[in-house]
């Protein structure tokens, strides 16, 4: 049984929240599953909120009727539940691009995108929102950042704390909406008992260490407590971006 927590939370100093999040739990074909998003939008208006927003629904929608059905039909292999989200991925990325051409606009969104199944994990990761897992008291992040920091510092010309300061850290090498081939990087794993996800646009984490992440997500307490103390441990007034937060456990 998996068990959520959630936020999305315009921040301090931005006058609207382009990010989006997609939270869902239950039972597919008598399995315990889970679908959770969070797109953190770009585009400058509403143009990053209808990126982000576009990729939630599109998934909503792919939850409740193309996957059910894939599994149903028999399609249930590590191969071909990557297959079915990839396929999402470039009819959403499609979308997304063929309406900024006809609205003349740029706009584009990440995506952190955890599938659960069974004891099973799925992601899909495009740009710079991240996934974390917290196993045991120690906190590890299992998606690579889709930027030009972040290729610099596994390049060894930034380190950890230069990428987190440089201006180069939002330039995205990848996301959704602003590329015609969408490529995203995939992960899979199998879920312990007690694991917990992190979900975060860089809003949060780019704000909090993943030590006080893994501190406040391990605590007692129910994961929606949880998720609000991790936007509230930001200081007050020093949250200039959207700050978006799921927390899902294996229950």
């Amino acid at each position: 049984m998996y068990v959520y927590g959630a936020i999305c939370d315009i921040g301090d100093r931005r006058k609207e929240n382009q990010d989006s999040i997609l939270h869902l739990s239950g039972k597919l074909l008598d399995t315990d599953a889970g679908l959770f998003i969070v797109a953190d939008g770009m585009g400058g208006m509403d143009k990053g909120a209808f990126a982000s927003k576009s990729i939630t629904d599109w998934f909503l929608s792919w939850w409740k009727e193309d996957l059910p059905q894939m599994l149903g039909a028999g399609f249930d292999s590590k191969d071909d539940i990557f297959e079915l989200l990839e396929q999402e991925i470039w009819d959403i990325n499609n979308f997304i691009l063929d309406c900024s051409k006809r609205q003349n606009i740029r706009c584009g969104s990440t995506l952190s995108l955890l599938l659960l199944l069974g004891n099973a994990y799925y992601i899909e990761n495009l740009g710079d929102s991240r996934i974390y897992l917290l196993r045991d008291k120690s906190i590890s992040c299992l998606t690579e950042d889709q930027s030009v920091a972040a290729k610099m510092m596994r390049e060894g010309q930034l380190n950890e704390a230069e990428a987190l300061s440089s201006g180069l850290k939002n330039k995205l090498t990848m996301c959704m909406g602003m590329f015609e081939f969408p490529k995203s990087l995939r992960y899979f794993g199998k879920v312990e008992e007690g694991d917990t996800f992190i979900i975060c646009s860089d809003g949060l984490y780019g704000r909090i260490s993943s030590e006080d992440m893994a501190l406040i997500a391990g605590e007692e307490g129910e994961l929606q407590i949880k998720a609000q103390k991790l936007r509230q441990s930001i200081p007050k007034g020093s949250c200039d971006d959207n700050a978006s937060v799921i927390l899902v456990r294996n229950k």
